[in-house]
């Protein structure tokens, strides 16, 4: 068994190697390949090929088919963002398995290509240091650029990813952006973050479609962003969920045991319920005296039964999108939306940040 000390100086040979300097690199880094050498991999080796089978694949794909409804559009927008920069995104589950990518032209022709595909696993205990694996462990946004790679044959390749929570701060997947080149770009690392907060708003907004969700923030103008804290609370101004914003503007007040709107806020519930749903904008505070704007942003629409009832229900995608798998499942996400926010195509346009147009357009 190796000691500290040995892998410290394992770590600065592979440092040196590599002509890079860790003491100005995420230190998440230096952890992680302390954490390779531990589990005895090696990095002039390769590391070990994990896929698993198709018939798999195609099972994880159906398990994770809610999840992969919100997510295959945000995919495709990140894609958009990005394509033609010799990159590609992916989604992967809890476990680091890819279950889906999108490929912009110059990445497909790569080598890389043939790594980052469907099915396969990044955890670190396989790949070595790479984004996915990295995310997983630390449970936060990584960049992992060239020679920050663990092995020498990952060292061509940049990858940027970020976790995807529930409202309970599970890790529920990961998306991910990776380039054929080197370098490090902070500005994609933040577009992939903010693809994982986009996802993450909206399966907090369809977790909590019983009961009224409302939007809050230290600034009004952000009560419409994915900066937005939510809180989901019933009728009784009992606290059925926060997202994940909330709990960082919450952080000192709110905890998991924490289930009454007024033990967060110095007013009530029930004072200020009535103006809060006539969709008014109000400033409360908190019990630490900071000061929050807050609105309605998702009305209560449906009881439990009948939100079950409809997402059982047969969607069909719009001539447009048919043939396309991922237009398909945007389509219908579209129309379940509609039809769960009581058909109202302003709630819709704000539950999934697209515009009133491209709502109409899948509805006809």
């Amino acid at each position: 068994m190796q000691s500290y000390r040995q892998l410290i100086e394992r770590t600065r040979l592979l440092e040196k190697d590599r002509n890079i300097s860790l003491d100005f690199t995420d230190k998440k880094i230096v952890d992680s390949w302390i954490r390779c050498f531990e589990n005895g991999l090696s990095p002039e080796r390769n590391s070990i090929e994990s896929v698993i089978s198709a018939s798999k694949l195609n099972e994880l794909q159906d398990e994770y088919n809610d999840i992969r409804g919100f997510i295959l559009p945000e995919l495709e927008l990140l894609h958009s963002q990005i394509a033609g920069t010799n990159f590609m995104v992916a989604f992967a589950n809890n476990e680091g398995v890819v279950l889906d990518t999108l490929y912009d032209n110059e990445f497909y022709n790569s080598k890389a290509r043939k790594v980052v595909i469907p099915g396969s696993v990044w955890k670190e205990e396989y790949r070595g240091t790479n984004g996915l694996g990295l995310t997983l462990k630390t449970k936060s946004a990584s960049i992992v650029a060239g020679g920050e790679h663990f092995f020498n044959e990952h060292c061509h390749l940049s990858c940027f990813a970020s976790p995807i929570f529930d409202h309970n701060q599970n890790i529920v997947g990961i998306i991910d952006a990776s380039t054929d080149t080197s370098s490090r770009q902070d500005h994609t690392l933040a577009l992939v973050k903010l693809s994982a907060k986009s996802v993450e708003q909206k399966l907090f907004l369809n977790s909590f479609q019983h009961t009224n969700i409302y939007s809050f923030h230290p600034r009004s103008e952000y009560l419409n962003t994915n900066s937005i804290g939510l809180i989901a609370v019933n009728d009784d101004g009992e606290i059925e969920g926060v997202n994940s914003n909330a709990r960082v503007m919450l952080s000192g007040i709110f905890k998991d045991t924490t289930n009454d709107f007024f033990n967060i806020f110095t007013t009530p519930y029930h004072k200020i319920a009535y103006d809060l749903n006539l969709d008014k904008v109000l400033k409360v505070k908190d019990w630490l005296g900071s000061s929050l704007f807050i609105k309605l942003f998702q009305r209560q629409v449906l009881n439990s039964n009948r939100v079950n009832n409809n997402l059982k229900q047969p969607y069909k995608p719009c001539v447009n999108c048919e043939g396309s798998a991922i237009k398909e499942k945007q389509c219908i996400l579209i129309q379940k939306t509609y039809k769960q926010t009581g058909e109202k195509v302003s709630s819709v346009s704000r539950t999934l940040n697209i515009s009133r147009t491209t709502v109409y357009k899948h509805l006809s």
